[in-house]
């Protein structure tokens, strides 16, 4: 039980900024009385953050190297993905992003503590812990992006059936959301790139055994996400084309690394 009390604390706090989020985008009364409570939010989810990453780093390391089990890569993962979301939302008004972000990351804060999958420890050297760290930041960033073009969908299903409600009100224009979307998309792919190209110089057989899946998948949401940006660049490729390439793209990314860990740790260590 004592293993759970922090993670767990960390998940309900995550789940405390979802709550005040959704009063801030759905309710008019909160709306009008709590800028105060407004301005506190970035400084509260900070917290949140930091604390979820003390835990996060407790977790990855152990005395034999560093224990990268598919529970401890998603809190890694959610970690860095909330820390970007929270630099983002300093200048743009995301407060609808946190009702779906924070308890997402409140889940994936307290997996490390259950006694799920298993993963032995590895000791990696500077460039190969580089390689990961690469991947973990692109799937950040390109989760981030997703998460946009999920919104994007939305407001522009509800734009199209001429529907309005307080939440559609309470996101920023939809040119602004696809602006930081291919933003996003520039960057994770820049990301996504070096750490392709870290793997190929570092590790000894990138398409060997419970790795080529993983490598194709990459290779194609790569292939995916360029083409996209190329295509938004010289033919002018935006809504619902740049929404459905995205998303396709970041699929590919999840099945390969994530889905490839779930079946080694999990599926395939589970008694009979």
């Amino acid at each position: 039980m004592t293993g759970l009390l922090l993670p767990g604390f960390t998940a309900v706090l995550y789940l405390a900024l979802a709550w005040a989020a959704a009063q801030q985008t759905f309710d008019q009364k909160t709306q009008d009385a709590s800028h105060r409570l407004s301005r506190l939010l970035p400084l509260l989810a900070l917290m949140v953050i930091a604390l979820h990453g003390w835990l996060t780093f407790g977790y990855l390391n152990h005395p034999d190297g560093l224990n990268l089990s598919l529970t401890n890569t998603l809190s890694l993962t959610a970690l860095v993905t909330v820390g970007i979301f929270w630099g983002t939302s300093l200048q743009n008004q995301l407060d609808g992003f946190s009702v779906i972000l924070m308890p997402f990351a409140a889940f994936c804060a307290i997996l490390p503590a259950l006694p799920i999958g298993s993963a032995q420890p590895i000791a990696l050297s500077g460039p190969l812990l580089s390689h990961i760290l690469l991947s973990i930041i692109a799937y950040s960033l390109l989760a981030v992006a997703s998460l946009q073009a999920l919104f994007m969908a939305y407001i522009d299903q509800q734009i199209r059936t001429k529907q309005s409600s307080r939440f559609l009100s309470s996101m920023p224009p939809l040119q602004q959301l696809e602006t930081l979307l291919f933003r996003f998309i520039l960057v994770g792919l820049l990301v996504l790139t070096a750490s392709l190209i870290s793997g190929f110089i570092y590790l000894d057989d990138l398409f060997g055994q419970h790795v080529a899946h993983k490598t194709v998948l990459s290779l194609l949401a790569w292939l995916l996400f360029t083409i996209l940006l190329l295509g938004h660049h010289f033919l002018g490729w935006r809504g619902r084309t740049a929404v459905r390439l995205c998303l396709v793209a970041f699929t590919l990314l999840v099945v390969g690394y994530i889905g490839s860990k779930f079946v080694l740790e999990i599926v395939l260590t589970s008694p009979l």
